[in-house]
């Protein structure tokens, strides 16, 4: 690796080129601490450290004895600019192991600036600081007093907006929506209304939430180690020890026990884990270590559960009823459908109703496709002419795969999945293809398997063979190998996907995943699996974020899809949207920051916009470019390889009429959904159990079908999912949250849904009728449905 030695930065702190250096002094005052001591341990000694820019010696203060309300009022000089970085560890100093971090926090400096200093100016300001645990829990309160000043740019971009609590409290906005905010350092004040609500922070760092990767600054540097930037402002380390650099920040901390840290022929770093004879490109962590095992821990139930899964039941097919004569029944020995002709007194494996097109597949040149009406039609790439005529019985076919086009279109999912699958049938290639894989290198050896393979030999029907084991695949070696293989991807130590906010069960693209040299191919792989679960009509053990499958049905990303997702930016943009940010000054310009590893990085949503100001003109624009860019930051490659796989499996045109929720249960199955353990664990907000609004509600559910319960639970949660652990388990934004019903509104509104909170704004409907009504709307409609 070239590096130019002499590419310090001016003056030292973060690798800030720009930002002036100042001294401060900073005084901890006392703290409050939870969770320490009780009534059979002893309370712990104590001591505080703080650190500056993360790489920075760290200051401490005395350690106080058995106590959780330490008082110090120690002071400290320290040298920060606008961009530095500080964090607060609350630390029980231990007499034999190591110390034991009881809560953190991590500030910018610039947060303090804008909502505690007077133009940069502090004069004995006292803030209060939130600690919080590993367990995200809170941890704590440090009180701390600022003294000194700091030079100041006034350049605003939007944030996560302050708020009065964490829960979607009473403090609503126009919209009605609830505000999920924390104030984590702030001032005593009063709880605002909407009308006297803070302002968004400007600026403000939009941190992704992590799987398994912890910030790579917590630590100092090992003694000889220096961090520089080269021109283009990328980070490497100088080892003054062996004169050499690295891309990889060095750590002083060791090991866990059996890991071996390597390097591969082109100088990457890579770490072997001895103890189950893997290896990661990540350095393993505590915490990715401890994810590592709840991932392993929960496969079993996870299987039980994914087992049950369904589209529709064997008695309600899609593919409509057999024909008159011919009965479907269960080879005892191997699970395997076949059909029994009782006119002719003969058996086979193959569908009447779509005999044969396997063993007969389309011409060579030829593929069949369906109208925005449901009507398949067929494309000679040949001669470039299409027709609606079969080119092998020259006549037209239903989407069922009978002659005659259909009378009228149903647009119900039932008759899309039959649609779907016929396209599938249609479009089949004969013979099958043998994919070998070992249990114990599943990820790797399936990843090899379809990558080297053409990918119109991955629509032949499947053969999947576990090496060492024997056994023919009629169908369940394929199923288990696509709940296996799908839930290897969430493996911590392959950094690929992470979880949407606090979810548990949806999953998103890693802005990360480039820690992994090797992420696009990655991606590209999974593309194609994704492919073949749906051509093939297999489930996968969990899927995406309702916006991804937006993404992949080539529809447009909104304001509301970004709930689910950032709860906290969505919170802030909608108050952005709703006030007159040219009477709150809120010097708004077309520029963001966000942190990703660590490091503060900053992206101009237009060309120049850190020089565009933002006014009541152009807020729609800024707004929408900021969300487009909340869900494509740091991901455009990985989707662009996600969906080049998917494609050389089949056109994502194919799916074209599902929409967003039909194609999660097309790709996840449907739950049989327990309504007694959901109204078990339904809470009520301005409403009770006995209310008749809440009576009727229970009712209408109980009315449904599967699948209209299962869009029901889209529509309020997000997903299509129940946890592993049923309804008790739910997860929101902030954490555990179970299914709300409040009452909101008049009885004329439609409901409405708030996905990062799990719940539902029930109006006050005056029948079980006009209840029905307008939650049978909620439940089909998926466009900008709940914003007035």
């Amino acid at each position: 690796m070239a590096v130019d030695d002499n590419s310090t930065t001016s003056n030292g702190v973060n690798g800030v080129q720009s930002s002036k250096v100042s001294p401060i002094t900073i005084t901890i005052i006392s703290a409050k601490l939870h969770g320490v001591g009780g009534f059979l341990s002893k309370m712990p000694d104590v001591y505080l450290e703080l650190i500056v820019d993360s790489d920075g010696v760290a200051k401490r203060t005395t350690v106080k004895k058995k106590t959780s309300s330490p008082q110090w009022d120690e002071s400290f000089t320290i040298y920060v600019s606008e961009s530095s970085v500080l964090e607060f560890k609350a630390i029980c100093k231990a007499k034999v192991f190591d110390d034991t971090m009881l809560g953190s926090k991590t500030i910018k400096l610039s947060h303090w600036l804008k909502k505690e200093s007077d133009n940069g100016k502090f004069d004995n300001t006292k803030i209060a600081i939130q600690l919080v645990g590993k367990d995200n829990s809170k941890a704590g309160e440090v009180k701390v007093s600022l003294t000194g000043n700091v030079e100041y740019t006034r350049r605003r971009s939007a944030g996560h907006r302050p708020a009065s609590e964490s829960h979607g409290g009473e403090a609503s906005t126009s919209t009605g929506m609830g505000s999920g905010y924390s104030n984590n350092v702030s001032r005593q004040r009063s709880v605002p209304t909407s009308a006297g609500a803070p302002k968004p922070s400007s600026r403000d760092t939009i941190i992704p939430p992590s799987q398994g990767i912890t910030n790579p600054h917590d630590e100092p540097l090992p003694e000889g180690w220096e961090m520089r930037h080269d021109p283009y402002g990328r980070t490497y380390y100088v080892d003054h020890n062996t004169k050499s650099t690295t891309w990889e920040r060095p750590s002083s901390t060791p090991l866990p026990p059996g890991w071996e840290m390597r390097r591969d022929p082109r100088g990457r770093v890579y770490y072997v884990d001895h103890n189950s004879r893997t290896t990661t490109w990540q350095r393993p962590t505590a915490d990715m270590l401890v994810a590592h095992e709840q991932w392993q821990s929960g496969r079993e139930q996870a299987l039980h559960q994914w087992e049950q899964r369904f589209l529709y039941q064997n008695h309600d097919d899609p593919l409509g009823a057999l024909p008159e004569g011919w009965e479907r029944r269960e080879d005892p020995n191997t699970g395997r459908q076949y059909f029994v002709n009782h006119i002719n007194r003969t058996t086979q494996w193959e569908d009447p109703r779509t005999q044969g097109l396997h063993d007969a597949p389309l011409p060579e040149g030829w593929e069949m496709r369906v109208t925005e009406q449901g009507i398949p039609f067929f494309i000679d790439h040949n001669t470039k002419t299409t027709t609606y005529n079969h080119p092998r019985t020259g006549k037209p076919v239903g989407p069922f795969g009978i002659s005659g086009l259909p009378m009228a279109v149903d647009k119900t999912f039932k008759f899309k999945i039959a649609q779907f699958r016929y396209l599938c049938l249609s479009n089949g290639v004969p013979n099958h293809v043998k994919i070998t894989v070992s249990r114990n290198n599943l990820f790797e050896d399936s990843f090899q398997e379809i990558m080297r393979k053409n990918a119109v030999d991955l629509r032949r029907r499947l053969y999947i063979q576990f090496k060492g084991e024997d056994g023919l695949d009629y169908g369940g070696i394929a199923r288990e190998w696509f709940f296996l293989l799908s839930h290897e991807v969430l493996n911590p130590m392959y950094c690929l996907f992470m979880y949407a906010g606090s979810s548990n069960y949806s999953l998103q693209i890693n802005p990360a995943s480039f820690v992994n040299p090797d992420h696009l191919k990655y991606f590209e792989f999974i593309g194609r699996f994704i492919a073949m679960a749906l051509f093939h009509g297999k489930f996968i053990y969990s899927g995406f974020t309702l916006p991804f499958y937006k993404k992949m049905l080539n529809k447009k990303i909104t304001l509301k899809d970004l709930e689910s997702v950032d709860a906290e930016m969505y919170n802030s943009i909608v108050w952005i949207k709703d006030n007159n940010i040219e009477e709150c000054d809120m010097e708004l310009y077309f520029v963001v920051d966000y942190e990703l590893l660590g490091e503060i990085k900053t992206h101009e949503l237009k060309e120049g916009g850190r020089d565009i100001p933002v006014g009541e003109s152009n807020k729609e624009e800024y707004i929408e470019l900021l969300v487009e860019w909340r869900f494509n930051r740091g991901i455009e490659q990985q989707t662009r390889a996600f969906f080049n796989g998917f494609n050389s499996v089949f056109p994502l045109e194919w799916l074209h009429y599902f929409d967003e929720r039909e194609l999660e249960l097309l790709l996840c199955g449907m739950q049989e959904i327990d309504v007694d353990d959901w109204q078990r664990n339904t809470v009520y907000r301005h409403y009770a159990p006995q209310s008749k609004q809440v009576v009727w509600f229970w009712q209408f559910v109980r009315s449904l079908d599967q699948e209209k319960r299962s869009k029901l639970l889209q529509f309020v949660t997000g997903t299509c999912r129940v946890p592993v652990g049923g309804f008790s388990e739910l997860i929101g934004s902030t954490g555990p949250q179970l299914f709300c019903i409040e009452r909101v509104g008049k009885e004329n509104w439609l409901p409405r849904s708030h996905t990062c909170f799990n719940r539902l704004d029930l109006p006050p409907y005056r029948s079980f009728e006009q209840l029905s009504e307008k939650l049978t709307s909620a439940i089909e409609m998926t466009e900008g449905f709940g914003n007035e």
